[in-house]
């Protein structure tokens, strides 16, 4: 019996989750360009335009590859590796695509 409140009193002080899913301890990453409607890529996957992810995206600590699109623009990328509870800002700018 002590065992298992033991076990519950450990969990109950893990990390704390949020109703969107996110933890303290995610790394964020918060990203401003000079092209508005920009598209984003985690790790080759579609996320969404840069201009819905006002609030930063959370992702796993690790090793990743964040990436800028658009048919006007150059795509640019940036890799990371983010520590646990890492809050990083990036100003990725696209150089136009010419004539």
């Amino acid at each position: 019996m002590r065992r298992a409140l033991l076990m519950v009193a450990l969990a109950a002080c893990g990390p704390k989750v949020g109703p969107n899913g996110v933890s303290a301890s995610d790394p964020v990453v918060y990203l401003h360009s000079n092209v508005a409607d920009a598209q984003v890529y985690v790790d080759g996957r579609f996320v969404g335009p840069i201009s819905v992810i006002k609030g930063g995206i959370a992702l796993d600590p690790g090793k990743h590859r964040i990436e800028l699109r658009h048919e006007d623009f150059f795509s640019r990328y940036v890799e990371l590796d983010l520590a646990r509870a890492e809050k990083k800002k990036l100003q990725l700018e696209l150089a136009p695509v010419l004539p």
